[in-house]
């Protein structure tokens, strides 16, 4: 302040007014919007306000709005020069997608539907431009609603990354983007469906793949279908058993990122991973109807690509309220990414198990709940560990052979006052009282030194 006084003593003697300093923060709600206002409740919108109280006791009162680096469709800077469609979809060989559906309106086909995003802080960036600090954020998007046409394209087209390059004015905060980088994702087979995220400890973006398709029914399926042309360009080029794993997205410092495919977390829903403090142990969310609640310790620490899989078990002490239970961990195998990644690219689900749809009277097949109904499975001699890693969901099912806990928000739709139901199929174990309208929140209690049911370590603390 000084510094921008005049040089007269009158000035100099003038009294400066002490900066007044930030003493804390509140934050207002907002009301949400009702059915009567249909038209606020499907925009994107926030009314709430920030107070800050300082040290003069003064306060100023900001109201916060959002800042989009982008509209997905948007041309923008792409960070190798040049610009790119923001969202925008490739095929296999990195080539657009194009849109068309209306005639003299041909484009590439965009994302409508920006998922999980990592605000990412590397040591040393090397991108080109930046004035205050460079801020990377991974971006990914789980799909796009409709063609031109209004034909609807959800889970037909491969999902696309980005990694965002942000420039932070150090005194405000404030991001600007400078560059876009869609990430090359052909080595990994492309990407399906890619919903939650999180970020690793070791700063990386752990994505996913929700919904894995069926492989045992994969050639009546048109959704697949779709994919596989559009991002091939031949409906039974993809391979389903590439897809419901766990992608991995590592930014460079030059504001580009690469991928890999982690084929040894289970290929189930992929929804959110959370990685323990002990950077091995992995919790995973299953988004799927009768699925299940998954662990992962892997062998090395910050290194996804080899480690156990496990199921959880659970034992009902109490079905009051929501209902209690303890949970025991059933290992389903070790494997490497590598090895189950071979695996996928060589078997069909007919060479792993048989799986039937009415009970077959042979005592051979295991009755699980599959996807909102009943399969008979039996896994083939010499496929256990196939089973386990590609058929996760009908594997995991016959070995603890119950269902429940998992994905509340499925009775909030469909199953309201009907207790213990998951899916369509009641289950087994889980006993809750009918007094539960909707859905339950649980929580896990951790601790070390456990063993799995057989007696065996877990590696965990």
């Amino acid at each position: 302040m000084l510094s921008a006084c005049g040089g007269g003593s009158n000035d100099l003697a003038t009294p400066v007014k002490p900066a007044a300093n930030f003493v804390s923060a509140a934050f207002s709600s907002m009301a949400a919007p009702t059915l009567a206002d249909p038209a606020a409740m499907a925009k994107t919108t926030v009314a709430s306000t920030l107070t800050v109280q300082l040290s003069d006791g003064s306060s100023r009162t900001f109201k916060l709005s959002y800042q989009p680096f982008f509209i997905t469709g948007d041309v923008v800077p792409n960070i190798q020069g040049g610009t790119i469609l923001a969202g925008g979809y490739v095929d296999i060989n990195n080539q657009p997608i194009v849109d068309r559906s209306v005639a003299g309106k041909e484009r590439q086909f965009y994302s409508d539907c920006p998922d999980s995003s990592s605000l990412i802080r590397l040591d040393n960036p090397t991108v080109k431009g930046i004035k205050g600090k460079a801020v990377f954020a991974v971006v990914q998007f789980e799909y796009t609603t409709r063609d031109q046409s209004l034909v609807s394209m959800y889970g037909q087209l491969p999902s696309p990354i980005a990694v965002l390059t942000l420039d932070q004015d150090p005194a405000t905060g404030k991001l600007t983007l400078i560059g876009y980088h869609n990430v090359d994702t052909s080595k990994v087979h492309g990407l399906w469906i890619t919903c939650g995220a999180s970020l690793s400890p070791w700063n990386t973006h752990l994505s996913s793949e929700e919904y894995e398709p069926d492989a045992t029914t994969i050639a009546g399926n048109s959704q697949f279908k779709g994919f596989s042309r559009n991002l091939f360009g031949s409906e039974t080029a993809a391979n389903p058993y590439h897809y419901g794993h766990l992608p991995e997205v590592t930014v460079n410092p030059d504001g580009t990122g690469s991928i890999k495919k982690h084929y040894c977390l289970g290929r189930i829903s992929h929804e959110l991973v959370q990685v323990m403090p002990d950077r091995r142990t992995v919790l995973m969310g299953d988004d799927a109807t009768n699925g299940g609640l998954f662990m992962f310790v892997a062998d090395r620490e910050a290194d996804l690509s080899a480690g156990t899989l496990y199921v959880a078990k659970w034992t009902q002490v109490s079905s009051g309220g929501a209902g209690a239970a303890t949970l025991s961990w059933i290992n389903l195998g070790h494997a490497t990414s590598d090895e189950i990644e071979s695996l996928a690219n060589t078997l069909t689900a007919a060479d792993i198990m048989d799986v039937k749809t009415a009970d077959p009277a042979d005592a051979s097949y295991t009755k699980i709940n599959f996807n909102g109904t009943f399969n008979w499975i039996r896994v083939k001699p010499g496929m256990t560990k196939a089973a386990a890693f590609l058929e996760t969901h009908r594997y995991a099912a016959a070995r603890r052979r119950q269902h429940g806990l998992y994905e509340a928000r499925r009775y909030d739709r469909q199953y309201q006052g009907q207790g213990a139901v998951f899916g369509n199929v009641a289950s087994t174990d889980v006993a809750v009282d009918k007094t539960i309208s909707a859905g339950a929140v649980y929580a896990l209690n951790m601790k070390g030194g456990q063993l799995d049911p057989s007696g065996g370590a877990i590696s965990s603390e």
